[in-house]
């Protein structure tokens, strides 16, 4: 019963609500943020797929030193094991550096060249003198144990990501400091 009053409770009736607003067809605005974040993410995943696939000759090369390290704990393979670290070493400048700049190189001014392709020199005279050894020896590389696993772990560092020494995007820009 409504009462003939109009303030009275009586004649009040239920809030009615609106619909609910759907998501669909949204507006322009996310539109424009869907394709952008579209674009981000695209560029983001080619710029990760471009820097893997140009990283994979030094995944390779971390493969097959990794492999060496392993053999040269065994005697019978020690010796034909750290005679191969150089050549790796040079097989991985190789895909780097330019032919021209890097096959020529032996000796002193194939590790002047290293030290100058890095921040802090990674082959100091002793580990220099060990890899010529290595290098150009014929004989037993029983003398030089200690001196060989810090040729390895340096060969590790040139060679690995934190190193900008084998870095193919620092010889893209031109970085690389001469010899």
């Amino acid at each position: 019963m409504k009462s003939p009053d109009p303030a009275s409770l009586q004649n009040l009736n239920d809030i009615v609500l609106p619909a609910t607003v759907g998501w669909w067809p949204l507006a322009t605005g996310w539109y424009v943020l869907i394709v952008f974040a579209l674009i981000v993410i695209a560029w983001f995943s080619y710029r990760s797929l471009h820097r893997w696939i140009n990283n994979g000759y030094r995944r390779a090369a971390l493969r097959e030193l990794q492999l060496l390290e392993d053999r040269v704990h065994k005697a019978e393979e020690r010796d034909a094991s750290l005679r191969q670290i150089p050549v790796l070493l040079k097989r991985t400048a190789l895909s780097v550096y330019p032919r021209s700049q890097v096959a020529s190189l032996t000796g002193k001014d194939w590790f002047h060249f290293l030290n100058s392709t890095v921040k802090n020199p990674l082959f100091p005279e002793a580990i220099t003198g060990t890899l010529n050894t290595v290098s150009y020896s014929t004989g037993e590389l029983g003398s030089i144990d200690s001196q060989a696993t810090t040729a390895l772990v340096r060969c590790q560092q040139v060679m690995a990501e934190k190193s900008p020494a084998f870095n193919r995007a620092n010889r893209r820009q031109g970085s690389m400091k001469p010899c």
